[in-house]
């Protein structure tokens, strides 16, 4: 992302602009490049930079929204940040928060980046004018599993050729955001409380940029998208935005909920030295760690996640947990009493989210044989098999006999391959959710997508792999709204993609300004609304068209399976497995023996 320094700046006139906002006047200062905006916190200065079309816009990076979660605020509650003097300079790229960067994860190095005190958000706003009406305002939640990610991939130059206002927000992840003793020592979920207060920073300061805080749909991609389906839910979030855009992720992949917490912070503990729990000491052990944790160098606690491998199936699975307040019962639960948010929604997936999985099982040799010759622990640890989830190996055969007659990982069975996850991790879970919401939001409406454009950029362009298959892959879809960041999102030359980057564009910020993504058939059709019994769809190309509902039959087969979700949702419809039939792999245990984990993830190599 382009940046200038003060040195840049120049003794340029200041001309005052002022702007009639939700019923306040606003003054912001205009030095040539730089707008300076008074916030509720302090001052903030802003530079020009141009959208992909030309249109100028401005950039405000870096504005805290909490104070540095550090010391003792380590594994705390995030705290409203308490504002600044002068004028704080908004014209550099904050710090990532503290991670193993996602690209660079494998189980052979331990790479880090980023910095604990990261509660930052950026604000991209067109340039002011006089008796603009306010604009709406779309906030994003970066994916990255909950324990990678940040602003430094995403900008503004897509969305600003719209007339809209756009915020990125990073928030803590991995151990620093999710780990949890299950007590109210440490109850988890700060990396999803962090998102929360930020939403509180855009309610009280957004008007001063020239948005509407009466108009703040929230959108994220992946955990992003599962962050927004959480925000649905809580009710610490319901009154700080309007509506919601859930893009392949919601609480109900396999991924999206943390796991075995407790056990994961006494494994912590065990790391470095931290005293461990006796009989009966419950919340003062947990202060005990909690005080030794909080002295622990940041990059070493930072890459303990990957000794939590052996415990848990996936880095992913340091994530939320129901802790009976911010997330008060289990999503499902939830979901099926229509207890969340009601409002309009639009949720989507790519044609083949198992990319994600698929790719890096087909560029290793090495994981391919590990899937096939060790299947009783990578088959449930591929298909994250979770807790509360009953006889996983039996379970996991099923699935890969439901697709590909066995455990077979030939390249000629890519395609049944990258189904299979995709349904498992992503499009599964994304149907039953908006089927429940269909049912409950009435008269709201859920507006469903797939994208089955395959565009110039693509997942599959950072894997060496030997298969003939071209997918439209998870993350596929962020080509469309970002471009021109640090990593990964290089600039759509095609005309058919760039007509299709207009139209997503297009219906996101009709969405955030009035609910309906078509409100009338300028774009040359009209996105009709699901029902619980109709999951019909908006085929995103560069000519999109409305689909039917194609996963009726594969939904009825993964209905059956006794899975903790299925156990919960719809018990009537689960076929018990018998442990006695399963299918024995080589290297395999006893179906009834308990799992050991060892250090094989499907990312491994990414």
């Amino acid at each position: 992302m382009k940046t200038k320094n003060s040195s840049e700046m120049g003794h340029l006139n200041v001309v005052v602009v002022v702007a009639m906002l939700t019923g306040c006047v606003m003054a912001s200062q205009s030095v040539g490049d730089q707008l300076v905006v008074s916030t509720e916190d302090g001052k903030i200065s802003g530079f020009r930079e141009y959208s992909t079309k030309g249109r100028a816009f401005y950039s405000f990076q870096g504005i805290p929204y909490a104070k540095p979660p550090v010391g003792q605020l380590r594994f705390k509650d995030p705290v409203a940040s308490e504002g600044w003097t002068g004028v704080r300079d908004g014209t550099m790229v904050p710090p990532t928060c503290s991670q193993i960067p996602f690209f660079e994860l494998t189980m052979k190095e331990r790479k880090y980046k980023g910095e604990e005190d990261c509660l930052f958000l950026n604000v991209f706003s067109p340039v002011p004018s006089e008796n603009e009406e306010p604009l709406p305002v779309l906030v994003f939640l970066h994916g990255g599993g909950f324990f990678a990610g940040g602003m430094d991939y995403y900008n503004g130059y897509v969305l600003m050729n719209e007339d809209v206002i756009m915020v990125l927000v990073q928030y803590r992840l991995g151990v620093l955001g999710f780990l949890s003793t299950e007590d109210s020592v440490m109850p988890g979920n700060f990396g999803l409380k962090d998102q929360t207060l930020a939403l509180h920073w855009v309610q009280r300061n957004i008007r001063h940029f020239g948005g509407d805080p009466e108009r703040v749909t929230l959108f994220g991609e992946s955990a992003g998208g599962a962050s927004v389906h959480f925000h649905l839910l809580s009710p610490y979030s319901h009154d700080l935005f309007v509506r919601g855009i859930m893009m392949s992720g919601t609480l109900f992949s396999p991924w999206a909920m943390g796991g075995a917490h407790k056990d994961v912070a006494w494994h912590t503990a065990r790391l470095f030295g931290c005293p461990e729990p006796q009989d009966n000491n419950g919340l003062e052990a947990s202060e005990a760690l909690l005080r030794c944790l909080q002295g622990v160098d940041v990059k070493n606690l930072t890459l303990s996640l990957m000794d939590h491998v052996s415990i848990i199936f996936n880095p992913v699975l340091m994530g939320p947990r129901v802790d009976g307040d911010y997330l008060p019962a289990e999503p499902e639960v939830l979901m099926a009493k229509g207890r969340h948010k009601i409002t309009d929604i639009i949720s989507g997936i790519t044609a083949h989210e198992g990319g994600l999985f698929a790719l890096p099982l087909y560029s290793s040799d090495r994981l391919q044989s590990d899937l096939v010759n060790n299947f009783s622990e990578m088959g449930p640890a591929s298909l994250e098999i979770n807790e509360g989830d009953r006889v996983p190996l039996q379970i996991s055969h099923k699935i890969f006999d439901y697709y590909v007659g066995g455990v077979k990982v030939e390249k000629e069975n890519a395609d049944k391959i990258c189904q299979l996850f995709g349904d498992r991790h992503f499009n599964i879970g994304h149907d039953l959710v908006s089927a429940l919401y269909a049912r409950n939001a009435a008269p709201k409406k859920m507006f469903l997508y797939s994208l089955d454009h395959r565009g110039q950029r693509s997942l599959d362009q950072f894997y060496d792999v030997d298969i003939d298959q071209k997918w439209v892959s998870h993350v596929d879809d962020l080509f469309y709204l970002f471009t021109g960041g640090t990593t990964v999102f290089a600039p759509l030359e095609r005309d058919d993609d760039l007509r299709l980057r207009d139209i997503i564009t297009k219906l996101w910020v009709n969405f955030a300004a009035s609910g309906n993504p078509t409100p009338d058939d300028s774009l040359g059709f009209i996105w009709q609304p699901a029902a619980d019994d109709y999951l019909q769809h908006l085929s995103l190309t560069p000519t999109p068209v409305m689909k039917d509902d194609t996963r009726k039959e594969v939904r009825a087969f993964w209905e059956t399976l006794p899975t903790k979700q299925n156990l919960i949702l719809h018990p009537e419809k689960v076929v018990p497995i018998s442990e006695d039939t399963a299918k024995r792999s080589p290297g395999a245990r006893s179906p009834t023996a308990p799992m050991s984990v060892k250090k094989y993830r499907l990312i491994d190599e990414l």
